[in-house]
């Protein structure tokens, strides 16, 4: 049958919270270069890198978020609602001491407090992805992984290349105060403090806003805390979950010198942060654009898998190109190569995230939405975590800075063939199971297809899930 129109009011809705989740996280990622201008070493990079672990450990509190709610206050909201008051409080009281911090070089003290923030980012993420897919449940499942893309995306290109330009006074006084024949400053359109105090606010407006005005459907959850953190178990029984397991924790390695070490090559080889920034600009159409292009697919692993050996081609090219940036950054074609080689590369960083995302959503079982699709999510973060710190801390190992980064390209880029010749036909084999395969229980499935809701599926689905309840309770 035909699917149904997805509300705007609810793509709305999912894509301005993915997109303050976006800000902070794009925000956090700017701030190993402010922490690079100031002489900070690689080891200390690698230990700065450890905020983004909660994305990689919300499994072993999101059963909790899954299960524990007031029931008139809503299943999401009873914890999304507090999680944004306190990030918009957190990083309201960080932005009066973030500068000195950064200047202080004071590594220990801003990994833990962006651990926190993360940490709430985690959570606020598990609440966001499973109500999408209450939202999305009688529509498209894929609009789950595209809102999310366009969102984070967005939010990410905010935080980051808005950030990184014109937080730049270089940049400001050059290309806007001169023109207007307006005083140049010292500092840029705004500080790093003014620019995450407005977003703290943000926080507390959208969490305001969504209390007063937005209502949240029952959901007939029967699972308490114990049962769903034992339908983790019982997922991890099943051979296909442990397969993608696998794939998800080793495949980031065959690239990921280039996602962790780029930009920050660029910026000892004498490139701008503003310029880095600047970078963000022509690939944001790339990333908003590619979603839309695998919007309709069901076969998502097959892209995925499709796009991993091209990605870690260019990875070669780049780490060749930026090998000879102190010879030829002065040149006119320099940004030019450098940006259609990120262009491509990031062509295919999303075709395979938003591959891997929608994969997630078509395979979760409803029960446990925010559970399961938070393991799968997980799973992809603390590959790509731990591969990102495992390259730094390498590279702090190898005595010359000029070629630590080509060389762990090459290394990553022999282990990611490797790795692709052992598991691409796993990969295919994934795909083509049936949905019920990955499901708590085995329920015949008309896969991929939008119907919709009658009397008898909401009796068929209720006794689904007291048959879930009572294998849970007994295995």
């Amino acid at each position: 049958m035909t699917a149904k129109t997805v509300p705007f009011s609810t793509i709305l809705l999912l894509i301005t919270l993915y997109i303050l989740q976006g800000v902070i996280i794009g925000f956090i990622s700017a701030i190993p270069l402010y922490l690079d201008s100031r002489g900070a070493k690689w080891q200390e990079q690698g230990t700065f890198n450890f905020v983004v672990y909660p994305f990689s450990l919300k499994l072993a509190w999101a059963p909790i978020i899954d299960a524990v709610y007031i029931t008139r206050f809503g299943r999401r909201k009873t914890w999304l609602l507090p999680i944004q008051y306190l990030l918009g409080i957190i990083l309201f009281t960080l932005s009066f001491f973030l500068t000195q911090l950064i200047e202080e070089l004071n590594i220990k003290y801003l990994t833990c407090i962006f651990f926190a923030v993360y940490f709430l980012l985690a959570s606020q993420d598990i609440c966001v992805d499973g109500w999408a897919l209450l939202l999305l449940t009688n529509y498209n499942l894929q609009w789950a992984s595209t809102c999310q893309t366009v969102g984070q995306t967005t939010g990410r290109f905010i935080g980051y290349t808005i950030l990184m330009t014109f937080e730049s006074a270089n940049f400001t006084n050059r290309f806007i105060r001169k023109p207007l024949l307006l005083t140049t400053r010292s500092y840029g359109l705004f500080t790093i403090d003014q620019f995450i105090r407005w977003w703290a606010v943000a926080f507390i407006l959208v969490s305001t806003i969504i209390a007063l005005f937005k209502k949240e459907k029952q959901e007939n959850n029967h699972l308490n805390v114990c049962q769903t953190y034992l339908s983790i178990f019982k997922l991890f029984k099943k051979t296909c979950i442990r397969q993608l397991t696998f794939l998800l924790l080793v495949s980031p390695m065959g690239y990921a010198a280039t996602y962790a070490m780029t930009n920050l090559v660029l910026k000892k080889y004498g490139v701008p942060k503003e310029t880095l920034g600047l970078l963000g600009i022509p690939l944001i159409f790339v990333k908003i654009l590619t979603p839309f292009c695998i919007a309709k697919t069901n076969r998502q692993l097959t892209w995925y898998n499709r796009a991993y050996l091209p990605r870690l081609v260019m990875g070669i090219f780049i780490a060749t190109f930026i090998f000879f940036t102190p010879h030829i950054l002065s040149q006119w074609y320099f940004y030019p190569i450098l940006i259609c080689l990120f262009i491509l590369n990031e062509s295919l960083v999303y075709l395979m995230l938003v591959s891997r995302v929608g994969f997630y959503a078509r395979v979760s079982d409803p029960c446990i939405g925010g559970t399961y699709i938070t393991l799968l999510s997980m799973l992809g973060n603390l590959g790509a975590s731990l591969s990102s710190s495992s390259v730094l801390y390498a590279a702090g190992w190898i005595k010359s800075d000029t070629l630590a980064y080509p060389i762990l390209v090459g290394i990553c880029f022999l282990f990611g063939c490797l790795w692709l010749f052992a598991q691409s036909r796993t990969m295919v084999r994934l795909q083509g199971l049936p949905i019920e395969e990955w499901r708590l229980l085995s329920v015949p499935i008309e896969s991929d297809k939008i119907s919709s809701e009658t009397p008898e599926l909401h009796s068929k689905e209720h006794e689904q899930q007291n048959m879930i309840n009572a294998n849970v309770i007994h295995d």
